[in-house]
């Protein structure tokens, strides 16, 4: 297999529509067809795959093309692939969390209006094997760095093992659902890894407290904050990046506000609120 059928192979393991595939697929032949850019990219390829190896991503893709980055996480799947093979983690989770590549390319197209890929850090996660969907939820192996209050009864110190918890798009963050991904979490681990978990923490601009009075009790965030003690808050507006596109709070008056939580993020706002993150923790 060439290198530009492995690309072929692989980018079918995520979601595009036609036209992003097309315009990746064209990128990739003339990557192929570069003798020096093929072999940067299979370099960065190996690198990416090597969890021993400090991979700056900024500094490694420093001056390449969105798409340039797009073909190297792309044929990287093949290390990841092998990873989950060689510990027989079912094929269903596999697919669900590199579809996150996919996500991530859609929404560089609509950063940007080009199709390529720019979260390099974030996905290095997937191929090196650092974090997997689980149903609805993605979970991170981790060590906590931020302690809670003894009041809430955790008990934790820093550098006890915890899960991360990462909300991907899509879907609804349905109550029933992100509680079955706990579930599932709590047989996936101390099977293919050897580790039992006690914890889970989530650090999030969900979490924000101005939503109870902007949200219907029956919100499924408000659901979701419910399901942590939240012991700590700091002033971020990253959940705009999350509902809109290209929207910050200086220009939140031209926000779209077609859903009833847009609406009432855009009404808060421009009414002199802010909007925070918040961290919290839960039992498995």
């Amino acid at each position: 297999m060439n290198l530009y059928e492995k690309f072929e192979k692989y980018s079918k393991y995520y979601e595009l529509c036609d036209e992003g595939r097309a315009a990746l697929c064209e990128a990739a032949k003339k990557i192929c067809d570069d003798e020096v850019l093929s072999a940067k990219a299979l370099e960065l390829k190996n690198k990416l795959a090597d969890s021993s190896f400090n991979f700056k991503p900024n500094e490694e893709l420093k001056g390449k093309s969105a798409q340039f980055g797009a073909f190297v996480y792309t044929i990287a799947i093949e290390h990841m692939e092998a990873l989950y093979n060689e510990k027989n983690i079912p094929q269903n989770i596999f697919f669900d969390t590199i579809s996150d590549l996919g996500v991530w390319i859609n929404r560089h197209y609509n950063w940007f209006g080009e199709w390529g890929f720019s979260q390099y850090g974030w996905i290095i996660l997937h191929i090196r094997g650092g974090i997997f969907k689980l149903g609805r939820i993605q979970f991170e192996p981790s060590k906590i760095w931020q302690v809670p209050p003894d009041e809430l009864g955790f008990n934790l110190k820093k550098g006890d093992p915890f899960l991360n918890v990462h909300i991907p798009r899509g879907g609804q963050l349905d109550e029933a659902a992100v509680l079955e991904s706990f579930e599932q979490a709590k047989v996936f681990f101390p099977k293919y890894f050897g580790q039992d978990y006690k914890i889970a923490g989530c650090f999030t601009w969900l979490f924000d407290p101005a939503f109870e009075k902007i949200l219907p009790p029956s919100s499924n965030v408000i659901k979701f904050q419910k399901m942590f003690k939240i012991f700590t808050y700091d002033e971020s507006y990253g959940g705009l990046d999350y509902l809109f596109i290209n929207i910050t709070k200086d220009n939140i008056k031209d926000a779209p506000t077609d859903t009833s939580f847009r609406k009432a993020i855009v009404e808060h706002i421009l009414s002199g609120g802010i909007m925070q993150s918040g961290g919290g923790y839960r039992l498995m």
